[in-house]
């Protein structure tokens, strides 16, 4: 049995003002882009629309008030003006830029990764871009290429906090847990209280075995901030790891008490509670998993488990047997309800199932057909 791991990313976009020539400035312009600068995005779109009322091709204005669109949540309108803002000067890096971020925001990432190249043929120097493309590589299971764009954000940017969390995470996918602790340590230096930059780097120190500080980490998110769940789910993770079960036990319950619905937590604390042979809190466990979760086979196996411990035999077989019709293929099922069946002294469906198995590769259940069933 093996628990269930959860992956974090956490991404910041940010927006860079361009330069513009003084000459330029319109008064409503000028307005627009304080209020922008200021948080009052719909009133700076007013300003904006005043300044396009003056000077139908003045691409700054369109791409002001993309970004204003893009602030309030309205990423279709942010998309149509800066196509506006490109038609009038296809030449500005963060045009493409945060075009790019918008169209990340509307799940199209191809057109997103398109703009970012575009954005980096213009400007080897725009940090934002290759920020970007490292997401969008990231996203395609491209962590390689994901790395070397964030290593190229840095190397733009030294102290890009955001470049080092993805990169971190990146490496850590890849199994690089070393160059990921690097990361993170950088985070950490730059934002000793950013939770996050604890959590993962927790977990790459848990991938290398070093359980005691990664439950140091663990606990430092904890006191950075508490409501946070994923930070006692990932030092229940850890703990189990160490089989300190008792301990696990009392995070997992934590994350329940915060967040009543956390599926995979009863589905750990089950597991856990199964070592700590307290099968009856281990079943009920899993039953909440599996009110969201009917299709998971391994969830009714392991009910199954729990159920054969506390000798309710007729309840294992049921769930061994919904374990099968979710999964045809899964040898244990077969092989632990063809225990069960024999235990109950049924040996033709035992046999029966240990054919099966046999039939599917279980070199187990071959050894019981040939002994128990000639």
């Amino acid at each position: 049995m093996r628990l269930k791991k959860t992956i974090f990313l956490f991404l910041s976009f940010g927006c860079i003002a361009l330069s513009l020539s003084a000459q330029t400035y319109m008064e409503s312009f000028k307005m627009g882009l304080d209020k922008y600068k200021n948080g009052y995005f719909v009133d700076a779109i007013l300003d904006f629309d005043k300044t396009i009322g003056q000077k139908k091709d003045f691409a700054d204005a369109y791409f002001y008030k993309a970004l204003s669109y893009n602030a309030i949540g309205n990423y279709g309108e942010a998309l149509k003006f800066f196509n506006t803002a490109i038609q009038f000067n296809n030449k500005e890096t963060e045009f493409y830029t945060n075009r790019g971020i918008t169209y990340t925001n509307l799940n199209k990432n191809r057109e997103a990764l398109a703009d970012c190249d575009t954005a980096i043929r213009l400007s080897n120097k725009n940090e934002r871009a290759y920020f970007t493309r490292g997401y969008l590589k990231y996203l395609a299971k491209d962590n390689a290429g994901a790395v070397d764009d964030y290593t190229h954000a840095i190397a733009l940017k030294k102290n890009y906090n955001d470049a080092y969390y993805n990169r971190g995470m990146a490496y850590g996918i890849l199994g690089n847990y070393e160059d990921a602790i690097g990361d993170f340590n950088r985070v950490i230096e730059n934002a000793p209280k950013d939770y996050r930059a604890y959590i993962s780097r927790g977990m790459a120190q848990s991938h290398l075995k070093k359980y005691k500080e990664a439950l140091q980490d663990y606990d430092s998110a904890i006191a950075i901030k508490p409501s946070y769940v994923e930070s006692y789910y990932n030092k229940a993770f850890t703990e189990f790891e160490m089989k300190d079960f008792v301990s696990a036990e009392a995070d997992y319950t934590t994350v329940i008490t915060k967040q009543k619905d956390y599926a995979d937590a009863y589905y750990n604390r089950g597991l856990t509670r199964y070592e700590m042979k307290k099968f009856e809190d281990a079943e009920s466990d899993y039953t909440i998993f599996l009110l969201k979760h009917s299709g998971d086979s391994k969830a009714y196996f392991n009910r199954a488990l729990c159920k054969e411990q506390g000798g309710k035999t007729a309840g294992a077989l049921e769930d061994f047997t919904k374990a099968i019709e979710i999964n045809p293929s899964y040898v244990s099922a077969y092989t632990k309800r063809a225990d069960v069946k024999y235990t109950a002294k049924d040996l033709p469906g035992a046999c029966a199932d240990w054919k099966k198995a046999a039939e599917l590769g279980s070199k187990f259940a071959e050894a019981k057909l040939k002994q128990y069933c000639k």
